[in-house]
């Protein structure tokens, strides 16, 4: 029964759906925070490499620090880099991020939109 066809068949289809979905929500996030954040330059305070893909993208743990209208925030995320994106952090020590304005520790870092 479980090597059936049938079986296979169902976890390609079930696998379709959850990746359909997971990017489905993924870019509800960047138009979200595209249309409501605020676009800002952040400094990054401290960064760490905690993991690698196979495709040469390197995983950060990041603390990055922006100034909102109510003062200055510092924010630890995750994110995956490219090589492209990580020369772009590297040659100033920032990072283009977008927040939101009612909680800015929600953000969503944009390096792909640095110069």
């Amino acid at each position: 029964m479980l090597n059936s066809p049938f079986i296979t068949i169902l976890g390609i289809i079930l696998a379709c759906i959850a990746v359909f979905v997971v990017c489905c929500i993924t870019g509800e996030n960047y138009n979200k925070f595209r249309k409501e954040g605020v676009r800002t330059e952040a400094k990054i305070i401290s960064k760490e490499k905690i993991g690698a893909s196979g495709t040469g993208n390197t995983r950060y743990r990041m603390v990055v620090e922006f100034a909102t209208k109510d003062g200055i925030v510092r924010v630890t995320t995750k994110r995956f880099f490219t090589p492209e994106d990580l020369i772009k952090i590297m040659r100033r020590n920032t990072v283009i991020l977008y927040y939101m304005p009612h909680d800015p520790h929600q953000i969503l870092l944009m390096p792909s939109e640095m110069e």
